[in-house]
């Protein structure tokens, strides 16, 4: 598997935000969002071998491991790794950017899918796996980056196009330098059934690889 890092964090973002974890960071992505702060993982990186992580995985005192890129599941041993994860006691979320389909990983138990839907920002607003929201269950979420009205229009026009096939939990996030204020006040005018979440790490951190 490539990588680009592993690392002790807190989840940032998401229904487990601030729950400590251990990051497995892939390298490689068949997306370039404008907005992306993970532009160091398009190339370059390090061949590791699957059972070397799974060594490091089980080693690591956190109960969730996070599994993301870059778009992990462009790596051909990703299923494998997740599966072997879980069996090694870990629960696993998967981060995706929601272009390519879930319904495999949906169908391991002890993991969670974190999966974008993006939005015009990033340029990449077709790119979204129809089919994934369906496969998604309850306990999963899809999640919306918010950087302008126009966004937050196309966010609010999809939730309400695909109101039959959405079953899990939609999280809105504002862009890194947007106003968290701006995008809360528009969502409680709206009445919109969402989650408003910020990046939790960047807070701590600020804008650094690595955690």
């Amino acid at each position: 598997m490539r990588l680009t890092e592993t690392f002790h964090s807190i989840q940032g973002e998401g229904t487990l935000m601030g729950l400590p974890m251990f990051f497995v960071r892939t390298n490689r992505c068949n997306l370039r969002c404008k907005w992306c702060d993970s532009t160091y993982t398009f190339d370059g990186g390090f061949e590791r071998e699957l059972e070397d992580i799974l060594k490091e995985v089980s080693a690591a005192p956190e109960e969730w491991v996070c599994f993301t890129g870059g778009e992990p599941l462009l790596q051909r041993e990703a299923e494998n790794f997740v599966k072997k994860a879980v069996e090694a006691g870990k629960k696993v979320l998967i981060e995706t950017g929601g272009s390519l389909p879930v319904h495999k990983y949906t169908q391991i138990p002890g993991t969670l899918i974190d999966m974008d839907v993006k939005t015009p920002s990033s340029g990449e607003e077709n790119s979204i796996h129809i089919p994934n929201l369906k496969s998604l269950r309850q306990t999963d979420y899809i999640k919306f980056v918010i950087k302008d009205q126009a966004d937050y229009r196309y966010a609010s026009d999809f939730i309400s196009s695909h109101r039959g096939e959405i079953k899990s939990e939609v999280i809105m996030q504002p862009a890194w330098g947007t106003d968290l204020k701006w995008l809360v006040e528009l969502a409680l005018r709206d009445n919109l059934k969402v989650r408003i979440l910020t990046q939790m790490h960047k807070l701590i951190w600020g804008e650094v690889p690595g955690v």
